[in-house]
């Protein structure tokens, strides 16, 4: 190997996701884990810069992104990325994984636009964590503690300025500015079940346009079990305050309720 690629390193993951209510969803990905900004000391010894890719495909949707996550320190990770996809109907299940509407959210309900163009996103974001681990060293003294905040502008090719769209069934949105908010408290077990977490996710769209922005939420309860090297197992149950609306798709605020199940099963290699 040259010395411009010595220290690299690659993984990759195929995934598939299944939840009740029905959704089902297929994820392949790959990793180019590259040295980068190190330095001495445990904070700055394993800086990196990782290259992500990733395809998705689910009964009505694929999509393919792209991040760049760079670890300056230990405990941050800045990440820029791009996703661009496209979708189509489901007709067994009544499904449309592209609709939309030539009115503002919540106006009119919308309609299939079949494979009527692309959805693009583009994102950058910035996560804090932290392990206890790393300073009780032990079996039990592990407890995983990590925010995540990315700001994103997501739009439909085939919408004009403030028509609504939904995209793999996400709710209705217009072109413009979200935000996405991610808290998580975990600890790491050595068995089977090796962690149980417990997930806040917060939610704002569209925050360049005249609206409010109440707080909207999902909370989700985590389990992850190794079943084998490299083969993993995660269920999480949620719960949200969130509503969608069955014929315009705009998401609103709710009471809380139950939301779904859903399982994940990795395989990395």
């Amino acid at each position: 190997m040259s010395p411009l690629f010595a220290g690299n390193t690659s993984t990759g993951n195929i995934k598939l996701i299944g939840a009740y209510p029905v959704e089902a969803k297929m994820e392949a990905g790959y990793t180019l884990k590259m040295p980068m900004l190190q330095g001495e000391g445990p904070l700055f010894s394993g800086n990196n810069l990782k290259i992500k890719g990733l395809v998705g495909l689910s009964p009505v949707a694929a999509t393919l992104s792209v991040d760049a996550v760079l670890t300056p320190i230990a405990v941050m990770e800045l990440t820029l990325g791009v996703a661009l996809g496209t979708g189509w109907d489901f007709d067994a299940m009544e499904i449309s994984g592209l609709l939309k509407s030539s009115k503002p959210v919540g106006v009119s309900a919308l309609t299939s636009d079949h494979l009527g163009g692309a959805y693009y996103k583009g994102r950058a974001a910035v996560a804090l964590q932290f392990d206890t681990g790393a300073i009780f060293p032990g079996d039990w003294t592990s407890i995983l503690l990590r925010t995540y905040h990315e700001f994103n502008y997501q739009g439909y090719t085939n919408a004009g300025k403030d028509e609504a769209w939904e995209y793999e069934t996400s709710g209705a949105k217009v072109n413009g500015i979200n935000y996405k908010g991610e808290y998580i408290i975990g600890y790491k077990l050595p068995l089977m079940l090796n962690m149980v977490a417990l997930q806040l996710e917060t939610f704002s769209y569209n925050l360049s346009g005249d609206v409010g922005h109440p707080f909207k939420f999902d909370v989700g309860i985590i389990g992850n079990l190794e079943i084998a090297k490299g083969l993993d197992l995660t269920v999480v149950v949620q719960g949200t305050n969130l509503k969608k609306d069955p014929d315009t798709k705009e998401v609103e605020r709710d009471d809380f309720r139950y939301k779904r199940v859903a399982a994940m099963l990795n395989y990395s290699f």
